[in-house]
Protein backbone atom coordinates (compact mmCIF):
# COMPACT_ATOMS: atom_id res chain seq x y z
CA UNK A 1 0.00 0.00 0.00
CA UNK A 2 2.84 2.35 0.89
CA UNK A 3 4.54 1.64 -2.49
CA UNK A 4 1.27 2.39 -4.32
CA UNK A 5 1.03 5.73 -2.54
CA UNK A 6 4.61 6.62 -3.46
CA UNK A 7 3.91 5.68 -7.10
CA UNK A 8 0.79 7.82 -7.13
CA UNK A 9 2.68 10.79 -5.64
CA UNK A 10 5.48 10.50 -8.22
CA UNK A 11 2.96 10.50 -11.08
CA UNK A 12 0.99 13.46 -9.74
CA UNK A 13 3.03 16.19 -11.58
CA UNK A 14 2.55 14.28 -14.84
CA UNK A 15 -1.19 13.91 -14.24
CA UNK A 16 -1.52 17.62 -13.48
CA UNK A 17 0.39 18.58 -16.62
CA UNK A 18 -1.64 16.22 -18.75
CA UNK A 19 -4.90 17.62 -17.37
CA UNK A 20 -3.62 21.15 -18.02
CA UNK A 21 -3.14 20.36 -21.72
CA UNK A 22 -6.17 21.04 -24.05
CA UNK A 23 -6.01 17.46 -25.36
CA UNK A 24 -7.29 16.21 -21.97
CA UNK A 25 -10.64 17.92 -22.59
CA UNK A 26 -11.30 15.35 -25.33
CA UNK A 27 -10.33 12.32 -23.19
CA UNK A 28 -12.24 10.41 -20.55
CA UNK A 29 -10.91 10.44 -16.95
CA UNK A 30 -9.91 6.77 -17.29
CA UNK A 31 -7.96 7.49 -20.49
CA UNK A 32 -6.16 10.40 -18.79
CA UNK A 33 -5.19 8.13 -15.88
CA UNK A 34 -4.02 5.36 -18.23
CA UNK A 35 -1.89 7.75 -20.33
CA UNK A 36 -0.47 9.40 -17.22
CA UNK A 37 0.63 5.98 -15.95
CA UNK A 38 3.15 5.66 -18.80
CA UNK A 39 3.79 9.32 -19.53
CA UNK A 40 6.64 11.41 -18.18
CA UNK A 41 6.91 15.11 -17.35
CA UNK A 42 9.88 16.72 -19.09
CA UNK A 43 11.51 20.14 -18.64
CA UNK A 44 13.67 21.38 -21.54
CA UNK A 45 15.96 24.38 -21.92
CA UNK A 46 16.16 26.68 -24.96
CA UNK A 47 17.89 24.89 -27.84
CA UNK A 48 17.12 21.36 -26.63
CA UNK A 49 15.89 19.09 -29.43
CA UNK A 50 12.47 17.52 -28.84
CA UNK A 51 12.21 15.48 -32.06
CA UNK A 52 14.64 15.22 -34.95
CA UNK A 53 13.86 15.15 -38.67
CA UNK A 54 14.22 11.70 -40.26
CA UNK A 55 14.17 9.61 -37.07
CA UNK A 56 11.68 6.75 -36.80
CA UNK A 57 9.62 7.29 -33.69
CA UNK A 58 5.92 7.42 -32.84
CA UNK A 59 6.36 9.01 -29.42
CA UNK A 60 4.08 11.96 -28.65
CA UNK A 61 4.89 15.21 -26.87
CA UNK A 62 2.31 17.58 -25.39
CA UNK A 63 3.57 21.15 -24.92
CA UNK A 64 2.16 22.60 -21.68
CA UNK A 65 4.21 25.81 -21.41
CA UNK A 66 6.95 27.58 -23.36
CA UNK A 67 7.41 27.77 -27.12
CA UNK A 68 9.22 25.61 -29.65
CA UNK A 69 10.31 25.98 -33.29
CA UNK A 70 9.69 23.47 -36.08
CA UNK A 71 12.40 23.41 -38.76
CA UNK A 72 13.43 21.40 -41.82
CA UNK A 73 16.81 20.89 -43.38
CA UNK A 74 17.32 22.94 -46.54
CA UNK A 75 19.20 21.73 -49.63
CA UNK A 76 22.38 23.43 -48.45
CA UNK A 77 22.20 21.76 -45.03
CA UNK A 78 20.93 24.82 -43.14
CA UNK A 79 17.94 24.58 -40.82
CA UNK A 80 14.95 26.42 -42.24
CA UNK A 81 12.52 27.55 -39.53
CA UNK A 82 8.91 26.80 -40.47
CA UNK A 83 6.59 27.82 -37.67
CA UNK A 84 6.32 28.41 -33.93
CA UNK A 85 4.71 25.86 -31.64
CA UNK A 86 2.72 27.39 -28.81
CA UNK A 87 1.52 26.07 -25.43
CA UNK A 88 -1.36 23.64 -25.95
CA UNK A 89 0.08 22.29 -29.21
CA UNK A 90 1.09 18.71 -29.86
CA UNK A 91 4.48 17.58 -31.21
CA UNK A 92 4.95 14.40 -33.21
CA UNK A 93 1.23 13.69 -33.59
CA UNK A 94 1.49 12.75 -37.29
CA UNK A 95 3.88 9.84 -36.73
CA UNK A 96 1.88 8.82 -33.65
CA UNK A 97 -1.22 8.59 -35.86
CA UNK A 98 0.27 7.13 -39.06
CA UNK A 99 3.82 6.03 -38.30
CA UNK A 100 6.81 6.78 -40.54
CA UNK A 101 9.72 9.18 -40.10
CA UNK A 102 9.68 12.58 -38.44
CA UNK A 103 9.04 15.30 -41.05
CA UNK A 104 10.63 18.12 -39.04
CA UNK A 105 13.07 18.89 -36.27
CA UNK A 106 11.48 20.60 -33.27
CA UNK A 107 13.63 22.37 -30.71
CA UNK A 108 12.73 24.35 -27.61
CA UNK A 109 12.75 28.09 -28.18
CA UNK A 110 12.22 28.93 -24.50
CA UNK A 111 12.13 26.86 -21.35
CA UNK A 112 9.45 24.23 -22.01
CA UNK A 113 7.27 22.00 -19.88
CA UNK A 114 6.07 18.90 -21.76
CA UNK A 115 4.32 15.61 -21.26
CA UNK A 116 6.18 12.78 -23.01
CA UNK A 117 3.94 9.87 -24.09
CA UNK A 118 6.03 6.85 -25.25
CA UNK A 119 4.09 5.00 -27.95
CA UNK A 120 5.42 1.50 -27.19
CA UNK A 121 4.75 1.80 -23.47
CA UNK A 122 1.20 2.98 -24.11
CA UNK A 123 0.55 0.08 -26.51
CA UNK A 124 1.73 -2.37 -23.83
CA UNK A 125 -0.87 -1.19 -21.32
CA UNK A 126 -3.74 -3.68 -20.70
CA UNK A 127 -6.82 -2.72 -22.71
CA UNK A 128 -4.74 -0.12 -24.56
CA UNK A 129 -6.87 -0.10 -27.72
CA UNK A 130 -9.79 2.06 -26.46
CA UNK A 131 -7.39 4.51 -24.79
CA UNK A 132 -5.24 4.81 -27.93
CA UNK A 133 -8.45 5.17 -29.96
CA UNK A 134 -9.58 8.08 -27.78
CA UNK A 135 -6.15 9.70 -28.01
CA UNK A 136 -5.97 9.30 -31.79
CA UNK A 137 -9.46 10.74 -32.15
CA UNK A 138 -8.44 13.79 -30.09
CA UNK A 139 -5.21 14.16 -32.07
CA UNK A 140 -7.15 13.98 -35.35
CA UNK A 141 -9.04 17.10 -34.29
CA UNK A 142 -5.71 18.82 -33.61
CA UNK A 143 -4.43 17.83 -37.07
CA UNK A 144 -7.61 19.02 -38.78
CA UNK A 145 -7.58 22.36 -36.94
CA UNK A 146 -3.90 22.83 -37.74
CA UNK A 147 -4.50 22.03 -41.42
CA UNK A 148 -7.36 24.52 -41.48
CA UNK A 149 -5.19 27.19 -39.88
CA UNK A 150 -2.37 26.51 -42.33
CA UNK A 151 -4.84 26.66 -45.21
CA UNK A 152 -6.16 30.01 -44.01
CA UNK A 153 -2.61 31.29 -43.55
CA UNK A 154 -1.62 30.14 -47.03
CA UNK A 155 -4.72 31.77 -48.52
CA UNK A 156 -3.99 35.00 -46.67
CA UNK A 157 -0.37 34.86 -47.84
CA UNK A 158 -1.49 34.26 -51.44
CA UNK A 159 -3.81 37.24 -51.25
CA UNK A 160 -0.97 39.43 -49.97
CA UNK A 161 1.27 38.22 -52.81
CA UNK A 162 -1.43 39.07 -55.36
CA UNK A 163 -1.94 42.50 -53.79
CA UNK A 164 1.82 43.15 -53.91
CA UNK A 165 1.96 42.03 -57.55
CA UNK A 166 -0.98 44.28 -58.39
CA UNK A 167 0.64 47.19 -56.57
CA UNK A 168 3.90 46.67 -58.47
CA UNK A 169 2.08 46.66 -61.80
CA UNK A 170 0.16 49.80 -60.86
CA UNK A 171 3.34 51.55 -59.75
CA UNK A 172 4.92 50.78 -63.13
CA UNK A 173 1.92 52.30 -64.89
CA UNK A 174 2.03 55.32 -62.58
CA UNK A 175 5.73 55.83 -63.34
CA UNK A 176 5.01 55.85 -67.08
CA UNK A 177 2.14 58.29 -66.44
CA UNK A 178 4.37 60.67 -64.46
CA UNK A 179 7.11 60.58 -67.12
CA UNK A 180 4.48 61.30 -69.78
CA UNK A 181 3.28 64.35 -67.85
CA UNK A 182 6.82 65.74 -67.69
CA UNK A 183 7.44 65.04 -71.39
CA UNK A 184 4.26 66.87 -72.37
CA UNK A 185 5.24 69.78 -70.14
CA UNK A 186 8.69 69.89 -71.75
CA UNK A 187 7.22 69.91 -75.28
CA UNK A 188 4.80 72.71 -74.39
CA UNK A 189 7.62 74.78 -72.92
CA UNK A 190 9.70 74.21 -76.07
CA UNK A 191 6.82 75.43 -78.29
CA UNK A 192 6.55 78.62 -76.25
CA UNK A 193 10.31 79.16 -76.01
CA UNK A 194 10.69 78.79 -79.79
CA UNK A 195 7.82 81.27 -80.26
CA UNK A 196 5.61 78.80 -82.08
CA UNK A 197 2.99 79.89 -79.57
CA UNK A 198 2.63 83.68 -79.42
CA UNK A 199 0.07 83.94 -76.62
CA UNK A 200 0.05 81.36 -73.82
CA UNK A 201 -3.25 82.82 -72.59
CA UNK A 202 -4.99 82.08 -75.87
CA UNK A 203 -7.97 79.78 -75.17
CA UNK A 204 -7.05 77.57 -78.13
CA UNK A 205 -3.57 76.84 -76.75
CA UNK A 206 -4.99 76.46 -73.25
CA UNK A 207 -7.50 73.81 -74.36
CA UNK A 208 -4.87 71.96 -76.39
CA UNK A 209 -2.75 71.80 -73.26
CA UNK A 210 -5.66 70.42 -71.23
CA UNK A 211 -6.36 67.83 -73.94
CA UNK A 212 -2.77 66.56 -74.07
CA UNK A 213 -2.60 66.29 -70.28
CA UNK A 214 -6.04 64.68 -70.04
CA UNK A 215 -5.08 61.78 -72.32
CA UNK A 216 -2.53 60.13 -69.95
CA UNK A 217 -4.82 60.88 -66.98
CA UNK A 218 -7.76 59.09 -68.59
CA UNK A 219 -5.54 56.17 -69.62
CA UNK A 220 -4.13 55.66 -66.13
CA UNK A 221 -7.66 55.84 -64.64
CA UNK A 222 -8.79 53.18 -67.13
CA UNK A 223 -5.79 50.82 -66.81
CA UNK A 224 -5.66 51.04 -63.01
CA UNK A 225 -9.47 50.83 -62.78
CA UNK A 226 -9.59 53.71 -60.31
CA UNK A 227 -13.15 54.23 -58.99
CA UNK A 228 -14.61 57.75 -58.96
CA UNK A 229 -14.72 57.70 -55.15
CA UNK A 230 -10.91 57.34 -55.07
CA UNK A 231 -10.69 60.47 -57.24
CA UNK A 232 -12.64 62.44 -54.66
CA UNK A 233 -15.85 62.34 -56.70
CA UNK A 234 -18.29 61.08 -54.09
CA UNK A 235 -21.50 61.98 -52.30
CA UNK A 236 -20.09 61.52 -48.81
CA UNK A 237 -19.10 64.88 -47.38
CA UNK A 238 -20.12 66.75 -50.57
CA UNK A 239 -22.31 69.35 -48.89
CA UNK A 240 -19.89 69.93 -46.00
CA UNK A 241 -16.98 70.29 -48.43
CA UNK A 242 -18.94 72.72 -50.62
CA UNK A 243 -20.15 74.81 -47.66
CA UNK A 244 -16.71 75.12 -46.05
CA UNK A 245 -15.07 76.18 -49.32
CA UNK A 246 -17.79 78.75 -50.05
CA UNK A 247 -17.20 80.29 -46.61
CA UNK A 248 -13.46 80.45 -47.32
CA UNK A 249 -14.17 82.11 -50.69
CA UNK A 250 -16.39 84.72 -49.02
CA UNK A 251 -13.66 85.43 -46.50
CA UNK A 252 -11.10 85.95 -49.29
CA UNK A 253 -13.46 88.01 -51.48
CA UNK A 254 -14.12 90.72 -48.87
CA UNK A 255 -10.50 92.02 -48.65
CA UNK A 256 -10.11 91.60 -52.44
CA UNK A 257 -13.21 93.75 -53.02
CA UNK A 258 -11.94 96.41 -50.59
CA UNK A 259 -8.64 96.47 -52.49
CA UNK A 260 -10.36 96.83 -55.88
CA UNK A 261 -12.71 99.58 -54.72
CA UNK A 262 -10.43 101.71 -52.59
CA UNK A 263 -6.79 100.97 -53.34
CA UNK A 264 -6.25 99.55 -56.84
CA UNK A 265 -4.69 102.02 -59.27
CA UNK A 266 -5.25 101.95 -63.03
CA UNK A 267 -2.21 100.50 -64.82
CA UNK A 268 -2.85 100.30 -68.58
CA UNK A 269 0.70 99.22 -69.19
CA UNK A 270 0.04 95.94 -67.37
CA UNK A 271 -3.04 95.04 -69.42
CA UNK A 272 -2.71 91.32 -70.25
CA UNK A 273 -5.76 91.20 -72.52
CA UNK A 274 -7.78 89.24 -69.98
CA UNK A 275 -11.53 89.55 -70.38
CA UNK A 276 -13.86 88.34 -67.66
CA UNK A 277 -17.06 87.35 -69.46
CA UNK A 278 -19.46 84.42 -69.58
CA UNK A 279 -17.23 82.41 -71.92
CA UNK A 280 -14.23 82.87 -69.64
CA UNK A 281 -16.19 81.83 -66.55
CA UNK A 282 -17.50 78.65 -68.20
CA UNK A 283 -14.26 77.53 -69.83
CA UNK A 284 -12.20 78.34 -66.73
CA UNK A 285 -14.54 76.22 -64.60
CA UNK A 286 -14.04 73.29 -66.99
CA UNK A 287 -10.27 73.83 -66.75
CA UNK A 288 -10.47 73.82 -62.97
CA UNK A 289 -12.37 70.54 -62.89
CA UNK A 290 -9.84 68.88 -65.22
CA UNK A 291 -6.90 70.21 -63.21
CA UNK A 292 -8.24 69.13 -59.83
CA UNK A 293 -9.28 65.65 -60.97
CA UNK A 294 -5.79 65.16 -62.42
CA UNK A 295 -3.75 66.77 -59.66
CA UNK A 296 -5.62 66.21 -56.39
CA UNK A 297 -7.85 63.27 -57.26
CA UNK A 298 -5.29 61.32 -59.30
CA UNK A 299 -1.72 62.45 -58.57
CA UNK A 300 -2.08 63.19 -54.85
CA UNK A 301 -4.14 60.06 -54.25
CA UNK A 302 -1.68 57.78 -56.07
CA UNK A 303 1.36 59.32 -54.37
CA UNK A 304 -0.30 58.77 -51.01
CA UNK A 305 -1.03 55.16 -51.94
CA UNK A 306 2.39 54.20 -53.30
CA UNK A 307 4.35 56.07 -50.63
CA UNK A 308 2.10 54.66 -47.88
CA UNK A 309 1.82 58.28 -46.80
CA UNK A 310 -0.90 58.15 -44.13
CA UNK A 311 -0.47 61.84 -43.19
CA UNK A 312 -0.32 62.98 -46.82
CA UNK A 313 2.49 65.57 -46.48
CA UNK A 314 4.83 63.98 -49.01
CA UNK A 315 2.01 63.35 -51.46
CA UNK A 316 0.96 67.01 -51.34
CA UNK A 317 4.55 68.22 -51.82
CA UNK A 318 5.25 65.97 -54.82
CA UNK A 319 1.89 66.77 -56.41
CA UNK A 320 2.53 70.48 -55.99
CA UNK A 321 5.97 70.20 -57.60
CA UNK A 322 4.58 68.36 -60.63
CA UNK A 323 1.53 70.60 -60.94
CA UNK A 324 3.67 73.75 -60.67
CA UNK A 325 6.11 72.45 -63.29
CA UNK A 326 3.23 72.20 -65.79
CA UNK A 327 2.89 76.00 -65.57
CA UNK A 328 6.48 76.74 -66.52
CA UNK A 329 5.29 77.99 -69.93
CA UNK A 330 3.61 80.89 -68.11
CA UNK A 331 6.84 81.99 -66.40
CA UNK A 332 8.55 81.52 -63.06
CA UNK A 333 6.00 83.72 -61.25
CA UNK A 334 3.21 81.41 -62.34
CA UNK A 335 5.22 78.38 -61.20
CA UNK A 336 5.73 79.81 -57.71
CA UNK A 337 2.13 80.96 -57.32
CA UNK A 338 0.85 77.61 -58.57
CA UNK A 339 3.14 75.72 -56.18
CA UNK A 340 1.89 77.65 -53.13
CA UNK A 341 -1.74 77.41 -54.24
CA UNK A 342 -1.35 73.68 -54.87
CA UNK A 343 -0.05 73.18 -51.34
CA UNK A 344 -3.16 74.94 -49.99
CA UNK A 345 -5.50 72.98 -52.26
CA UNK A 346 -3.76 69.75 -51.28
CA UNK A 347 -4.39 70.23 -47.58
CA UNK A 348 -7.99 71.32 -48.20
CA UNK A 349 -8.57 68.09 -50.15
CA UNK A 350 -6.73 66.04 -47.52
CA UNK A 351 -9.09 67.40 -44.84
CA UNK A 352 -12.35 67.30 -46.80
CA UNK A 353 -11.80 64.05 -48.76
CA UNK A 354 -14.14 65.43 -51.42
CA UNK A 355 -13.12 67.13 -54.67
CA UNK A 356 -16.05 69.57 -54.85
CA UNK A 357 -14.63 71.82 -52.13
CA UNK A 358 -11.19 72.21 -53.66
CA UNK A 359 -12.73 72.76 -57.13
CA UNK A 360 -14.85 75.62 -55.77
CA UNK A 361 -11.88 77.14 -53.96
CA UNK A 362 -9.54 76.80 -56.96
CA UNK A 363 -12.13 78.21 -59.36
CA UNK A 364 -13.06 81.21 -57.29
CA UNK A 365 -9.46 82.12 -56.43
CA UNK A 366 -8.63 81.99 -60.15
CA UNK A 367 -11.60 84.16 -61.06
CA UNK A 368 -10.80 86.59 -58.27
CA UNK A 369 -7.18 86.88 -59.39
CA UNK A 370 -8.30 87.48 -62.96
CA UNK A 371 -10.70 90.20 -61.87
CA UNK A 372 -7.92 91.91 -59.92
CA UNK A 373 -5.72 91.89 -63.03
CA UNK A 374 -8.46 92.83 -65.50
CA UNK A 375 -9.95 95.79 -63.63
Amino acid sequence: MENDNRTTDSRQPTVERLKAHPIAAHLSPDAVETIAAVAEAKDLQPGDVIIREGEESADLYLLVSGTAIAAREAFNGDQLDLNAIEPGDCIGELTFLAGGKRATTVRANTRCELVFVPAEALQAVPEASPVIGELKSALSRVVVNRARSMSDAMLSSLRRELEIQKLQNQFGQFLVFTISIFLISTVLFYLVAEEYVKDVYDPGFSWQTVFFLAVPCLLIIKFMKIPLADLGIRREGLWTSFRDSVLICIGITIPAAIYLIYFKQDSPGNDMGVVVDGFFLVQYFAHTVFQEVGSRGLLQGLFQKFLNDSKGHRAILLTSIIFASLHITFGIDAVLITFVASIVFGYVYLKQKNLIGVIVLHYWLGVLATIVVAF
